[in-house]
C-alpha cells in the first residue's frame, strides 16, 4: 500500500544560503540543533519556531553533533580537526585538538559517555574520553574507506559506515575493528543506527536500499523500489516505523512494520537531503543540504 503526504509537512527557510546544512539533533527544551558547515555556525530551531544562530570559528566546518546524557553538546569541527563542547548560550566551553588531517566528520556518544568520531579524511575512528582528557586513534589502513557515520549498538560496541569501502564496521570499546562487506558492490552506505531486536539498520546511497546487520554480521538488504533513488539518512520512531530520507528524489518515506509505505513529497526541488532525526512530540526533522532548509513532519497532525 502506498499513501502520500499523511500528516503535516512544514519547511523552514534558513537565511544565509551557501548550500551546506548538514547534521541535526534534538536538544533540551524542545530545541533542534543543526550544523551549517560552510557558514561555520550552528542553528537552534526553538520550540516556538524561531531560529537562533551560533557562530563558530571561521572556516571551522562544523558537521557532526550530539548531546550526551548530561545535556552537553559536542560538535566536530571538520576543517580544523577539533571537537568542541558548546554551552547553553552558544559559547565554546572546551576544545579538544585532534591529529592534523583527521577530518572529524560524524560524532556519537557511547552508553558509557565516551565520544566516538569518524575521521573521514584521515581514514580513522577516534575515541575521546573528555573526563580523562584521553584520545585514542584507530586507523582503518591505507585502503579507501572514508568513514562518515557512527552510532552505538549492542554490547557496548560502536558501528560505523565506510562511504568508499562499502563496509559496515564494528569497533569495540578497546578498539578492535571488524568490517562487514555489503552484498551490493560500491553501495556507499551512509548512516547506521540501532533498531528493534538488537539489529543495526543502515542506508545505501548508491545501492538504493536500506538494510539490517546483526551483532554477528548477518546482512539483509531491502531495495527501495524508488526509481533513481539515492538514500541519505534514516531513523526509527517509537512505533518502529522506519523513516527514509532521499537526496534524490525529493521525498521522505515512512516504512511501517507491516511494510506499508507512506511517501511525503517536499515542496522544494533539488533539495539534496542530508540527515533526518526524531524531534519532540513525535515530529520528524530533516535537513536539506543544497537549499539550506529544514523540514518537519507531524505524522498525526492533519494537513
Amino acid at each position: 500500500a502506498l499513501a502520500e503526504n499523511a500528516g503535516r509537512l512544514v519547511e523552514l527557510d534558513i537565511p544565509g544560503k551557501m548550500g551546506s546544512t548538514h547534521e541535526i539533533s534534538a536538544g533540551p527544551r524542545g530545541n533542534m540543533w543543526i550544523t551549517q558547515q560552510k557558514q561555520a555556525r550552528l542553528v537552534k530551531v526553538q520550540a516556538n519556531g524561531k531560529l537562533k544562530f551560533v557562530p563558530l570559528p571561521e572556516n571551522s566546518g562544523p558537521h557532526g553533533l550530539a548531546f550526551d546524557s548530561r545535556g552537553r553538546l559536542w560538535v566536530t569541527l571538520e576543517y580544523i580537526d577539533e571537537i568542541v563542547q558548546i554551552g547553553i548560550d552558544g559559547e565554546i566551553i572546551s576544545r579538544f585538538k585532534l591529529p592534523s588531517g583527521a577530518g572529524p566528520h560524524g560524532l556519537s556518544i557511547a552508553s558509557d559517555g565516551i565520544i566516538w568520531w569518524t575521521g573521514k579524511t584521515g581514514n580513522v575512528i577516534g575515541r575521546l574520553d573528555v573526563d580523562k582528557d584521553k584520545l585514542d586513534i584507530f586507523p582503518l589502513g591505507d585502503r579507501p574507506a572514508k568513514p562518515i557515520y557512527i552510532a552505538p549498538g549492542p554490547n557496548g560496541n560502536m558501528w560505523f559506515t565506510e562511504l568508499e569501502g562499502s563496509n559496515i564496521g564494528r569497533i569495540t570499546d578497546v578498539g578492535e575493528i571488524t568490517l562487514f562487506a555489503l552484498p551490493t558492490e560500491n553501495a556507499r552506505p551512509i548512516v547506521v543506527f540501532p533498531g528493534p531486536g538488537g539489529l543495526m539498520w543502515f542506508t545505501e546511497e548508491r545501492g538504493n536500499a536500506y538494510g539490517t546487520i546483526s551483532a554477528t554480521g548477518e546482512i539483509v538488504e531491502y531495495p527501495t523500489g524508488v526509481k533513481g533513488g539515492k538514500l541519505a539518512g534514516a531513523v526509527i520512531d517509537a512505533d518502529e516505523n522506519i523513516w527514509l530520507q532521499y537526496n534524490t528524489p525529493d521525498i521522505i518515506q515512512r516504512i511501517a512494520p507491516d511494510k506499508t509505505v507512506t511517501t511525503y513529497n517536499l515542496p522544494t526541488k533539488n533539495a539534496v537531503q542530508h540527515r533526518i532525526a526524531l524531534g519532540f512530540g513525535g515530529k520528524i526533522w530533516a535537513t536539506q543540504n543544497a537549499t539550506d532548509k529544514v523540514v518537519y513532519i507531524s505524522p498525526n497532525e492533519p494537513l
